[in-house]
């Protein structure tokens, strides 16, 4: 399949995806490889390599969050999960290989049909497994009545577990309360948990050193196609989170993406110093929501 037969995916996943690949992530390189996500990205640097300082930040922040969250769900114990916005990091059929899980990855209508010719395409290569419990379904996470959806695949009485990366931190305050309403709806249905990396802080001290000319070209470009800026989307504390989301009936427990129960393996391979490690440490946070 040609790079161009995935021209629908998103410029934030396409540089996902490229991240990724400098990491032990399952399936990363395949994936990467299959979009063309290094060919892609280097169009979006105008021709350019992505340079060493946006990679010892960007990779091991992508990887940390990916890991963060897949940590976190494996320790709530929940055995049924909803993943929205879930891209292209087909993390239902990475858990399940060692984990049985029922797993709905869901995403735009729009990228559905891509992602699962993507999905079908990498099991008939044998990338990846073919898994039962892992269903792929459209949904808007922000349009009234498309969460019925859910409920169709979810099993009654089990608790779930509401997942995202790289999805509300575009998102304006309206449409974070609209994703957070349905989540709670899940969770009053059903109980569980709702966690997620994407609440960004605008006074985030690792972003503040991400300074190279390739960042600006990167984030304006995403700007354009998404018609957001991370910046005005930007929470301006951990209080304000938690004073925001408490509003809806929950309760936020901040806690450290990288505590030590993983490895970065992006870090060696693309040269983050020590320096660099230490702020993403104190500044890259896992959110975990329950309701009062």
């Amino acid at each position: 399949m040609s790079l161009r037969d995935y021209d629908n995916i998103s410029p934030t996943a396409k540089l996902v995806a490229e991240m990724r690949r400098h990491s032990d992530i399952p399936f990363a390189e395949e994936i990467a490889t299959r979009m063309g996500s290094a060919e892609l990205v280097r169009e979006m640097l105008d021709g350019d390599a992505p340079a060493p300082e946006l990679l010892s930040w960007m990779a091991p922040t992508i990887e940390a969050r990916y890991k963060s969250l897949e940590t976190a769900l494996e320790a709530s114990g929940v055995k049924q999960v909803v993943e929205l916005g879930s891209g292209f990091a087909f993390r239902g059929d990475a858990m399940n290989r060692t984990t049985p899980l029922r797993y709905i990855e869901t995403d735009l209508p729009e990228m559905h049909d891509t992602r699962l010719r993507l999905r079908n395409e990498l099991r008939r290569d044998g990338v990846l497994p073919v898994q039962e419990h892992v269903i792929f379904a459209p949904l808007n996470a922000v349009a009234p009545g498309d969460g019925a959806v859910l409920e169709q695949n979810l099993v009654p009485g089990e608790p779930v577990a509401v997942i995202h990366e790289g999805l509300l931190q575009y998102f304006t305050r309206d449409e974070k309360r609209a994703v957070a309403l349905l989540i709670a709806g899940l969770l009053k249905r059903h109980g569980g948990v709702w966690l997620t990396p994407d609440f960004e802080l605008s006074d985030d001290g690792s972003r503040k050193r991400w300074t190279h000319p390739h960042f600006a070209r990167i984030f304006s470009l995403i700007a354009g196609s998404t018609q957001r800026d991370l910046r005005d989307a930007a929470f301006t504390s951990v209080d304000e989170v938690k004073d925001f989301f408490s509003k809806l009936g929950f309760r936020v427990t901040p806690r450290a993406q990288i505590d030590g129960t993983f490895a970065l393996s992006s870090a060696e391979r693309v040269g983050t110093t020590p320096e660099q490690l230490d702020l993403l440490r104190r500044s890259r946070i896992l959110w975990e929501l329950r309701l009062d």
